[in-house]
């Protein structure tokens, strides 16, 4: 080669390296971007490569290789601008079709759309970034369905909003089980309360005894605990609201404090080791100040409502004395008024008799059938009695169930119980009468307010019996009938045993009568209580009508009269009882705008040297059940 051939030829060698670079840099950018590149962007490479082929297949004439050269290098300046250009807008393409999950902080690409569309001074202003599109969220993580709250029982209202918070609490600490737990120090009783748990081995019971488990020693100290690994071999003895081994591994308990008292035990447990810590103290802390909060508006509605149910009971009690006016109703509407408002297995109404100079069971009331209680009218041994401890007391005591051989009526009673009784006296200013007696069989059941529920019950008791009793006596020395204006049940009583003696005397014969209304249920619900005493006294003067002066005509009860008819025969009786039984089917009583018939039935005996008063009301009676068996208004003689 020349000399001046090889300076030319050093002098134009330079752009094949470059073409070589340029060749590296556009495959690997075509590669990167998916040729994303238009057809100039080919164009102008297909000239390079022209460029390049004549510059290194012609040495001559020297004037082609400078051409081609600088068309090359030309084409290389072109090519490299349109490729920058296209891959700044691929990199903005992909940040405007990126999604909102996969970069946060970036808009939507209709939302860049139509920010570059809109107006400068639109697009100029910043748009907060959307961490979660409120429309992605699942509506189950934040709607729940409203539940409403117990209305009509404090208790239900407050059981229900502590069980809502424990689920909270639960979901907070990660815990296993959350429960609350009640603490009576007087009994020395766990309660179990409100509780949060998927386990199937929780406790069934309703109350545990205090002992050396961890609830009973966070009560009794008074102070939290946290317990970062419990070992199989204790967990029965720390953790015992489990009926079967649960695998706890962690506890953590906080005392819950009223009126400066702890009155129970915020408690969570786990399966896996050291799950809590201080910050779970603090989290219990915070809700246990909750459920303070909702058990002092409790206590508030709770002794609202029990005023009201005992006032409940009590008009429900006094409407039943009103219709019962001796000892034995009034004692079985009490006995009723206490199953209402207060935990009872056994009720009893125990009354003192003048008569028997004795202490009776007017009333008892067991609430299984089973349960083998004494029955009414039995003699109770009050010497020997426990229920004695009921006389020493004006207020009331409570007393544990007789073990052998104590007992609550008499020595060869066989009742076993292991619970309480509650008893109070039924006393006035004026006289002792009896006590009123409950009995529970479980233990630690009852406490001062039960007493102060069965005083109350009690003193309404005592006046009932009083008023009762007065009536009775009242009723005894009475010898008219005020609301039939016949003589009086005493009266007629009397006379029928003074007869009867006359008889056995003299040889004389007498017949004695039973009257009673028929179907007086059936009336008394159409017409009212207030009519059917209008109809016995209407009854009451239509027998007077019909029977001689010296004739006896009675109140016998309720419903009924007895007639003594004397000096008469029983064929003179049945025809007289006849006209009675025809006078009274005839007459059509009147009440409002409507009318309507009555009948009676009679039915009675003869009197004779051999009977006695006794035996003829015996008599009388099973003639009067004849007659209303064969459907009533006839008339039985025997």
């Amino acid at each position: 080669m020349k000399r001046d051939d090889a300076v030319c030829y050093l002098a134009f060698l330079p752009p094949a390296p470059y073409f070589l670079l340029y060749a590296i840099f556009a495959v690997t950018h075509l590669h990167n971007h998916d040729c994303a590149v238009n057809k100039s962007s080919f164009g102008i490479g297909a000239v390079m490569l022209a460029a390049a082929a004549v510059f290194i297949y012609f040495d001559d004439p020297v004037y082609i290789r400078i051409v081609s050269a600088v068309i090359f290098v030309f084409g290389a300046v072109l090519l490299y601008q349109i490729l920058s250009r296209t891959a700044a807008s691929d990199d903005d393409g992909e940040a405007a079709e990126a999604s909102p999950e996969d970069e946060p902080g970036r808009q939507p690409a209709t939302a860049h759309a139509d920010a570059t569309s809109a107006p400068p001074d639109s697009r100029s202003i910043p748009q907060p970034p959307l961490t979660a599109p409120a429309g992605e969220i699942p509506p189950e993580l934040y709607r729940f369905d409203t539940e409403s709250l117990p209305q009509e029982d404090p208790r239900a209202e407050f059981d229900f909003l502590t069980n809502k918070l424990l689920q909270v609490l639960r979901e907070h600490v990660l815990a296993h089980t959350v429960g609350l737990y009640w603490i009576n120090m007087d009994r020395e009783q766990i309660i179990i309360g409100e509780f949060c748990t998927d386990s199937g081995n929780f406790t069934t019971a309703r109350r545990l005894n205090l002992g050396n488990d961890l609830i009973s020693r966070i009560a009794l100290e008074q102070r939290p605990e946290i317990v970062s690994d419990v070992s199989a071999a204790s967990e029965s003895d720390l953790v015992i609201y489990y009926d079967a081994a649960e695998g706890v591994k962690s506890f953590v308990g906080v005392p819950m404090f009223f009126n400066g008292e702890v009155i129970a035990v915020l408690a969570a447990d786990s399966k896996a080791p050291d799950a809590f810590g201080l910050e779970t103290v603090g989290s219990i802390g915070q809700v246990t100040s909750l459920i303070n909060l909702l058990l002092g508006s409790y206590n508030q509605k709770f002794d609202l409502a029990a005023d009201s149910r005992m006032l409940g009971v009590l008009d429900h009690m006094q409407e039943g004395i009103d219709r019962n006016l001796d000892s034995y109703g009034v004692a079985t509407v009490t006995a009723r008024a206490v199953t209402e408002i207060m935990d009872w297995d056994y009720v009893a109404v125990i009354l003192h008799s003048p008569e028997r100079k004795s202490w009776v069971v007017v009333k008892s009331l067991a609430k299984a059938a089973n349960l083998p209680y004494i029955s009414e009218g039995v003699t109770v041994d009050m010497s020997g009695s426990v229920l004695k401890a009921g006389l020493d007391s004006t207020t009331g005591v409570i007393i544990d169930a007789p073990a052998p051989p104590g007992y609550r009526f008499h020595e060869k009673e066989a009742i076993n119980s292991f619970g309480q009784l509650c008893i109070v006296p039924l006393v006035t200013s004026r006289a002792y009468y009896g006590l009123l007696v409950v009995e529970y069989r479980e233990n630690h059941q009852y406490a001062d307010q039960d007493l102060g529920i069965l005083r109350r019950i009690a003193v309404r008791a005592a006046t009932a019996i009083e008023n009762a009793r007065l009536y009775e006596k009242t009723r005894k020395h009475l010898l008219l009938d005020e609301a039939t204006q016949t003589s009086s049940r005493t009266l007629l009583l009397r006379r029928l045993a003074e007869e009867q003696e006359r008889i056995k005397a003299r040889g004389d014969s007498a017949v004695f009568f039973l009257v009673r209304l028929d179907s007086p249920e059936e009336l008394q619900q159409k017409h009212g209580a207030y009519e059917i005493e209008e109809i016995l006294f209407k009854i009451g003067r239509t027998l007077k009508e019909h029977v001689s002066s010296y004739d006896v005509v009675g109140r016998f009860d309720d419903v009924s009269f007895g007639v003594l008819l004397l000096y008469s025969t029983p064929e003179d009786a049945y025809l007289r009882g006849e006209k009675i039984r025809k006078a009274v089917a005839g007459n059509v009583l009147a009440h409002g705008s409507s009318s309507y018939s009555i009948s009676i039935s009679i039915a009675g005996c003869t009197l004779s040297q051999s009977t006695d008063a006794e035996h003829i009301l015996k008599l009388a009676q099973q003639a009067m059940d004849r007659a209303i068996s064969d459907g009533g208004n006839c008339v039985k003689v025997v």
